[in-house]
């Protein structure tokens, strides 16, 4: 049975509501809820606004030729997506983080795309200097149709570089679902 996509927003958003509680900055009223809804990471910041299950994964607007991920029989995907911000000088490679989600005992590995301004394709980096959250993002698994995620997790390095085979990563932001 399918948890409603309304239902894992409200987790989402208590888990990342008590994380910013136990880290001490605890917001108040109406500020927690648009806390709740925030994932930094150095100069980044990933504000999620819909979390759902969809068959395939495509830019929001696309146009002309781009890029997407096909509907397979059998599995769904799990979509976090919203809009993203880098304040930072330097342009962040979605590449450079490590995405997992959690069914029960089993690991599904993930992905971050990067969504142009206008939402018509997937690019390659999240450029430096943005900060009008006119960018945005989808951090999503493929799962099994009979499959429901537990937790995402983003594994990143402290200076973003991508961790060689056998490495371990500085950071890890786990967002129970």
């Amino acid at each position: 049975m399918r948890t409603g996509r309304k239902s894992i927003f409200i987790r989402l958003a208590c888990t990342l509501l008590a994380l910013s509680l136990l880290s001490g900055c605890a917001p108040s009223g109406a500020e927690a809820a648009e806390a709740a809804e925030q994932i930094a990471a150095g100069d980044l910041e990933f504000t999620v606004q819909q979390v759902d299950y969809r068959d395939k994964v495509q830019p929001p607007n696309p146009m002309g030729y781009y890029d997407y991920y096909p509907e397979e029989e059998g599995y769904h995907y799990l979509v976090l997506s919203g809009s993203a911000v880098n304040a930072g000088d330097t342009d962040f490679d979605p590449d450079s983080f490590h995405v997992e989600a959690q069914t029960g005992r089993t690991i599904r590995e993930g992905k971050l795309l990067i969504v142009t301004a206008p939402g018509a394709e997937f690019w390659d980096v999240l450029p430096a200097g943005q900060t009008g959250g006119e960018w945005g993002f989808y951090l999503f698994a493929l799962l099994k149709d009979s499959e429901e995620a537990d937790s995402i997790s983003i594994f990143y390095n402290d200076d973003f570089h991508k961790s060689e085979e056998g490495e371990e990563w500085d950071r890890q932001i786990r967002l129970t679902l």
